[in-house]
């Protein structure tokens, strides 16, 4: 009996390897609860909150092709207005033209936007949403980023808003257009004259005026200076001559004659001179 029961005792259970004991210890669970954490995650939206995400993104992709157009147009050396959009037809479906621009308009006022002052270093205009998109997969049932306006400039006139990007037109250029497109020639004169000998410093030709968007010929520009002499508002404006007769005009708040005469003799006689 004694042997029997030793024998018993001493059968030898199943052998586990090591590595076979790694090898179990270390399987991953089930991939249900993997799908099962996805889905806590993600929560299946409800048809109306899939409709609301679709409409926000069809309005989205709206206003980015009229900021692209804005900003094509800037390229181009013009100004852009509401009234713009409403011609280019992008508004998405169920939504009137006037609604789509007036709705941009105050997203671009409510947003991070561009001040209306000359560009201080290198400044980039963002891309089309399209190109920024690019090669990435994209679900239409989650919102899409929200849309950059930071290189936009407002301009408010009398006669509507005018906007730019900052980036792709000068400030100096965009007031021209603008003041010009306000029908102020008074003021247009008085704003290039300013800018030209705050920001470069330098005189404005009076040939200058007679490219666009001015096409002012040379008496028209000396009768618009006799005008802004008589009017007691712009003291600062004044006239000098290069030394090849060309007639130049400057502001004293930022140039002194001196300064205005020198510099209209370097860009009119000694830089041609001297290339």
């Amino acid at each position: 009996m004694a042997d029997k029961s030793t024998s018993t005792a001493d059968e030898e259970a199943p052998v586990v390897e090591e590595d076979q004991a790694v090898s179990i210890a270390d399987e991953p669970e089930s991939d249900v609860g993997a799908v099962e954490g996805e889905a806590a995650a993600k929560p299946e939206l409800t048809d109306e909150e899939r409709a609301e995400i679709h409409a926000a993104n069809a309005l989205t992709r709206a206003r980015d092709a009229a900021l692209t157009d804005m900003r094509q147009r800037s390229y181009e050396g013009k100004l852009t207005t509401p009234a713009r959009w409403k011609k280019l037809a992008v508004a998405p479906a169920g939504m009137s033209v006037d609604d789509f621009a007036e709705g941009l308009l105050e997203f671009i006022e409510a947003s991070p936007h561009a001040e209306d002052t000359p560009a201080i270093g290198r400044m980039e205009a963002p891309k089309p949403l399209d190109v920024q998109l690019e090669g990435q997969e994209i679900d239409e049932d989650e919102l899409l980023p929200a849309l950059d306006v930071s290189d936009v400039v407002l301009l408010y006139g009398k006669k509507g808003t005018y906007l730019y990007s900052k980036p792709l037109l000068s400030h100096s250029f965009a007031h021209a257009l603008f003041l010009t497109t306000e029908d102020d020639e008074l003021a247009t004169f008085v704003d290039v004259v300013r800018s030209e000998s705050r920001t470069y410093p330098r005189p404005v030709a009076i040939d200058q005026f007679m490219n666009p968007p001015y096409l002012w010929d040379p008496a028209k520009t000396l009768k618009l200076f006799e005008q802004v002499q008589a009017d007691g508002a712009f003291k600062d404006i004044e006239r000098c001559s290069s030394s090849n007769g060309k007639v130049h005009f400057y502001s004293t708040l930022y140039l002194s004659a001196a300064q205005a005469r020198s510099l209209a003799e370097w860009y009119e006689v000694e830089k041609l001179a001297n290339p």
